[in-house]
């Protein structure tokens, strides 16, 4: 199922529950199918029926706590996302010595480690600003593309970008009270609605800023715009998340300059798009470097960010720069079934039915119409 082809499973898993209805497994398999679509009530449906056979079946917890959280449910959605650290190939647990879990407790010498995608480790991030507040001292173990933009983001944390490295020669003896995942925070800083502050909390490099302010303002005083039209791999439904280029028309036919903030090359895509339309988006790929502070700081001069649900969304979010998200039908679970984005300000475009492409450019209009004035 992780090539996508969640058609092939369900019918599998399916016929497994008609043949033996008790077979927890088949359950658990149709939760997974569900939470991959976006089907939340469905997951939670399976999750328990593969719980009720089989009460320890580790994925159900996890994949129902999703579904929980998608619903807003905190308190009974980190209780069962946070419980496969350390057991899931996509959330590695970091060891540095004898040190326990952390359980919580306040005044303690702590070590917080990233354990997912890049994504995840800065929207995640937006918690250790609790975490610092509350600890004697904090050392941020992270992905080496974010070294720099955490260490200028929280400067009361020692950082280290070597989460990929089994050597960790930072450590040289040091002892730590305790250790906890970015991703295991929420449950303890989380709980309500109103817990989540909302507020920008990375900054982006000053010097950097300033260069892509140069070449931005070389190109004229028309407006500039970041896009991103892919988001997700297929396991985080990246079918549903992802747009054509071509289907943005609407909104890149507005006279502004736009910016690919595509991760991967769309060369070929760009190539098609001027080809046909006579419309040039710009995309550097130096933007993407292994340095996610160069991503950080276009995103930071830019004057808008439209994407689809993208890590540079979430950058977006985390900087407080403006963003309009096309968020599917169907979302994954950050994005919540409805209302506004928990995590931080971003301006969401749910998918009702048709992509709200023409409502986006409409008010892209709006804005510049009334900035203009």
């Amino acid at each position: 199922m992780d090539l996508g082809h969640t058609a092939n499973a369900e019918r599998a898993w399916r016929e497994a529950v008609r043949l033996d209805p008790k077979w927890s497994a088949s359950w658990d398999g149709l939760g997974l199918v569900a939470l991959r679509r976006g089907e939340f009530l469905k997951t939670i449906e399976y999750c328990d029926k593969a719980l009720a056979l089989a009460p320890d079946m580790m994925d159900s917890m996890v994949n129902r706590g999703m579904a929980y959280l998608a619903f807003r449910r905190w308190e009974e959605g980190w209780d069962g996302y946070c419980r496969n650290l350390g057991q899931n190939k996509d959330r590695k647990e970091r060891i540095y010595g004898e040190e326990p879990r952390w359980d919580g407790a306040k005044g303690l010498n702590l070590v917080c480690f990233g354990e997912q995608g890049i994504g995840d480790e800065i929207t995640f991030a937006s918690v250790i600003p609790d975490l610092i507040r509350d600890s004697r001292s904090t050392v941020i173990e992270c992905d080496k593309r974010l070294e720099g933009l955490f260490r200028r983001s929280f400067p009361e944390c020692e950082v280290h970008g070597t989460r990929y490295k089994e050597e960790k020669a930072w450590l040289n003896g040091t002892r730590f009270d305790a250790r906890v995942a970015m991703g295991d925070l929420t449950k303890f800083y989380r709980k309500t609605t109103s817990s989540f502050p909302r507020t920008p909390y990375l900054k982006a490099s000053p010097e950097m800023r300033l260069q892509w302010r140069a070449l931005l303002d070389s190109m004229g005083d028309r407006p500039k715009i970041g896009i991103a039209w892919t988001g997700g791999v297929n396991e985080t439904g990246k079918e549903r998340r992802s747009l054509k280029l071509e289907q943005l028309l609407p909104i890149i036919k507005y006279d502004a300059d736009f910016i690919s903030l595509q991760y991967l090359d769309p060369s070929e895509e760009l190539e098609q798009l001027e080809e046909t339309h006579g419309i040039k988006v710009h995309h550097w790929s130096w933007a993407h470097a292994h340095d996610y502070d160069q991503t950080a700081a276009l995103v930071a001069e830019l004057d808008l960010i439209v994407t689809v649900t993208t890590t540079v969304a979430l950058t977006a979010g985390a900087l407080g720069k403006e963003c309009w998200v096309l968020v599917p039908e169907k979302p994954i679970w950050m994005y919540c079934t409805e209302g506004e984005f928990p995590w931080f300000d971003l301006t969401l475009f749910r998918q009702n039915g048709k992509w709200p492409v023409e409502e986006i450019a409409g008010k892209l209009k709006e804005k510049y119409a009334s900035a203009a004035r």
